[in-house]
This record gives structure tokens, sequence and C-alpha cells, in this order.
């Protein structure tokens, strides 16, 4: 049986779509539209590239798919739209199967973990008219515990928090996220007025919503991020918010901090009570707050939760991922958890090639590439690395890459400045070996997908000064040599020859853009920055020699 498993922005406001394609409930195939677009996040766009890949990976066609299975059960119409959509683009259409979007975020994460059982809390901004659900999820039983409404949502809180703070929500996110370990939380008061916890769940302050007092004017979806979606009480609260482009002063820092911290507050006094509920220790998070990872380290040292899993893909483009296992459950398939992220395109050396004299490029081939690399690294050389699948994911993981030496204290704002283009306050994420993390990060467990973020032992903080956030913290990837062989032997290569196990990852695109998916996107960004070298396979290409 073959299932597609899609996420959409068939209406405006929707974003993150994607495609995934599962036989018998084995994942064959994932990747998100925004990598075949390059518009970031695919907003309003149905997968239609990422669907394609899908089919074209499996060697099959529309005609052998069984099913296509999606959130949105609640749009009205939706089921007949993708019909005509699947009819129209591709000349079929499969069954169609319409899940609950948040059962969709649970899944995504409870199948991928593992666990024989788990409490699954999906912490989100809204989707099938709420905003989050919490299930005790055991076997290919999910029962809901409870259910958060659309007005009442953390995403919405820390999109006001995001806006607040002249940046772009459903984008911006992460940047508030990073800003906040550079304040102080004196303004805890006041959130603690906007968001209190409440039980099995908590509350947002109404009176803060725009789309909820002004409902005459949004009467549907809220269908743009540059739209305001606060009220001037946020103001009364806080103070004046920052306008777009304004220099961030200790105020706004501060402001940054509380939210967080208040976020980190509500999110684990949740957790305590969703475990006394189902009698479950061990935790699946999923919803796009869940790529929150300041608040994921916080949950994970609740003394109440016993192991936790975040998926790759704990955002919308997850929830296809979610519906086609949920269909595969139905069927009595089995689903294999989810042990690594590369499920996207791949290029064979000769189309890399081919990529390559197209455009002229003067390069070399070494039939070992992560030797020669180790080699750039050691030499202070900032390196883009693209081998084998793409990531499904916002986060590379060592195919889509941009690699450096950690040892180096003024790496981070090289890369920030002169290659990603970005905020000075950014940080970056070391990716280390598995069997070596614990030398180097306290209360570490399995973090493969860089979802969580631990705290740095006070010994090494200044053996690896680039990836050490202000905080003290560094959001880690669990590098394994069986999941990527070539990743791991680079990691452990440079650990011979510099004693630290571990590379600066973060990923190969420009900020704004998209990650990059096939060659000619990766020299668009190794030409377009201060990258000094790039390898493309086995093929590398440097601006000095």
């Amino acid at each position: 049986m073959y299932v597609i498993g899609i996420s959409s922005g068939i209406k405006h406001g929707h974003h993150d779509g994607g495609a995934v394609l599962l036989r018998d409930g084995e994942l064959i195939a994932a990747a998100e539209e925004e990598r075949f677009t390059l518009s970031k996040h695919a907003r309003g766009e149905l997968p239609r590239g990422a669907i394609g890949f899908c089919l074209k990976q499996a060697g099959i066609t529309i005609r052998d798919v069984d099913w296509i299975c999606s959130p949105l059960k609640t749009y009205v119409n939706y089921r007949q739209r993708l019909t005509e959509y699947f009819k129209y683009q591709f000349g079929h259409s499969p069954k169609i199967e319409l899940y609950d979007h948040h059962l969709c975020h649970a899944a995504s994460s409870f199948y991928g973990s593992g666990f024989p059982e788990a409490t699954v809390i999906c912490f989100d901004f809204s989707g099938d008219s709420s905003s989050g659900v919490i299930v005790h999820a055991k076997g290919d039983n999910l029962r809901e515990l409870t259910r958060f409404g659309r007005p009442n949502s953390l995403g919405l809180y820390y999109g006001m928090l995001t806006q607040y703070l002249g940046y772009q929500m459903t984008n911006d996110e992460y940047k508030v996220m990073g800003l906040s370990s550079y304040g102080s939380p004196r303004y805890l008061d006041q959130f603690a007025a906007i968001l209190r916890p409440d039980g099995m769940s908590y509350e947002l302050d109404g009176a803060l919503d725009k789309r909820l007092r002004d409902r005459e004017i949004y009467t549907s979806d809220f269908s743009t991020r540059q739209e305001r979606i606060f009220t001037e009480k946020l103001e009364d609260l806080l103070g004046p918010r920052r306008v777009r482009g304004q220099p961030l002063d200790q105020r706004f820092t501060d402001i940054a901090a509380s939210g967080q911290k208040q976020l980190e507050i509500v999110a684990t006094h949740v957790t305590r009570a969703a475990i006394e509920a189902s009698g479950c220790a061990d935790v699946c998070l999923a919803g796009g707050v869940a790529l929150n990872c300041k608040m994921n380290m916080e949950i994970a040292a609740e003394p109440s939760v016993g192991k936790l899993y975040v998926p790759p893909v704990p955002h919308d483009a997850g929830v296809a991922l979610g519906a086609a296992m949920l269909k595969c459950a139905e069927a009595g398939h089995k689903i294999a958890p989810l042990e690594h992220a590369y499920w996207g395109p791949e290029y064979s050396n000769d189309s890399i090639k081919e990529a390559l004299d197209k455009i002229g490029a003067r390069y070399e081939v070494f039939d070992d590439p992560a030797t020669r690399c180790v080699t750039d690294l050691v030499d202070q050389k900032t390196v883009g690395w693209f081998q084998g699948r793409m990531e499904y994911g916002p986060r590379a993981l060592g195919n889509r890459s941009i690699i450096a030496d950690p040892r180096s204290a003024g790496m981070k704002d090289r890369i920030n400045v002169s290659i990603k283009y970005r905020e000075e306050f950014r940080p970056f994420c070391p990716s280390v070996l598995f069997e070596r993390q614990a030398d180097y990060f306290d209360n570490t467990f399995d973090a493969p997908f860089m979802v969580v973020t631990f705290p740095v032992k006070d010994a090494v903080k200044q053996t690896i000064p680039a990836v050490v956030h202000v905080d003290g913290t560094a959001r880690i990837q669990s590098v394994h040599r069986e999941t990527n062989p070539l990743y791991g032997r680079l990691v452990g290569e440079f650990a011979k020859a510099s004693s630290v196990p571990m590379l600066i990852n973060t990923s190969l695109n420009i900020n704004e853009q998209p990650m990059v998916n096939a060659p000619l996107e990766a020299l668009h960004t190794y030409f377009c920055s201060g990258l000094d070298v790039l390898f493309l396979g086995p093929y590398r290409l440097s601006k000095s020699n």
C-alpha cells in the first residue's frame, strides 16, 4: 500500500507544505516544498514539487498510490478541492483521507519515537480550529486527554512576542529565542499576567488577541504575516513596541528573556500535569512551538519526565508524515522509528559534474572528500558540505551544511557576517559524535535532530567557544556513524586532527533563503557568500587553493 501524506498551503495563511511517501508503513521519501519552489516556507502552496519527488524516488506514478492523506479535516470542501487538484496536476486522484491537524502532529512524534507508550504534547499556533492537543499514546491507540482552544495558543503567544520585538511571526521566532539568552527576565510579572498555567492547560489573555477583538474585520484565517496580531494592551503592559529595523536596546532584550521564560514555565507545568493524567513519564513533543529548543531543554530537565523525543519536523511540514502514519497504522502496518532525517533528493556524481561543467567551474576531484575536508577545516576554512540525500526538516544535519572549526573564537561572527548575513547574536550548533557528547555537555541524551539545547561543561567552554551560546548552552546534533557514515567519518577524522569530536554545523543557505536542495543552488550560495570551500560529492571548489 502506497500512501502519500501532505501538508499544504491551500489557504493563503498556511505554510511549510511538504510531502512524504510510505510503502506498507515504511518511509521511502520526504521533503519540504520550499526546497523546490525556493520560496521559504512555501506559503500558500500545495506541495507539487515534493509530491513529484516522492513518486520519482519510489519509481511509481500517481496511479500506484492508494491514499492521499492530509490534515485540515474541518475545512469545508477540502476533500473535493484536493481531488480536483490531483486530477489537474497529476492526471489522477487517489482516494483522499483527512485527519485532525494536531493528531497528525502527535502521530509524527509518537510513531517516530519508537516508544511503546508516551505522553504526547502538541503546542502549536492553530490548525483544524484548535491550537494543540495532549494525547496518551500506547501501541496504535492515541487517546486524547485534552485540547487547547484556537485563541488559547502558545504559538499565538510567541507570535505576538515576535511581532512586538519587530520581527516577522511564523518566521523569526527563533531569533527571539536566541536573543532571549542575552537578557534578564525582569518583566516576568507582566508576562505572568499575559500567560498563566491552568491545570493541564494554560490561559492566554484574550484581550491581547486583535483577531478576537476585531471579529468583524478578521472573519476568516489570519492571512498575512505583516498584519499586527496583538492589541494595544500588550504595549500598555510592556511599553512601546520595537519598530522593524529599530536598534535593539536592553529593554527589548529583557522582554525577549521574560517572554521566553514564561513559555518555559507554562510548558513544564503542562507537561507535569499531562504526565500525571496519563501515568506515562516518556514524553513526545510536536507542533511548531516544539522547535523552541530552550523550552525543550527545560521540559527534558523536568524531574517527572523520563525520556524525551522531538522529531526532526515538529512544525507543519511534519503533519504530512503524521497523516500518512495514521493511515498506515489503521491498515495494520508496523511503522519503524525515525532514526534519521535523510529522506530528500540525492544527486549522482555525474549530475553534479554536469552542473559544474555547465557553469565552467574549476574543481578538484577526491575519492575521499572527508580526509581533504579535514585539512580545510584545520586550516580555518569555512566549508559548504553537500552530500547524499537532503534532510527532511528545518535543520541541516550534515548533508546540506556549512561546517567549520568550533575551536575558533571568531568563527561565529565570521559566518554570521560574511556567509549567512544575519544578526550577530544568532548562535551556531555543534555536530558531535554521540559517543563523545557526554564529555562536553551535561544531562545529555540522544539528540540527532538538533532540537534540544544542553548545558556546556564549564571545563570545555574555552575549547569550543564558537558553539557555546551566551547562556552557556548548545543545541547539539548527536552524530551516529551508522545513519550517516560519511559525515560520521568526517567528524571522527576531525577529532583525530584536532582532539575535538565536533564541528560547527549550520544550514547551507543564505539568510532568508531555504536550505539548498540541488547542486546549482549550492553553487549559488557558495559564489554569493564568503564561503571558502565547497564540496559537492567528491568535487572540491576553492576560492584560494
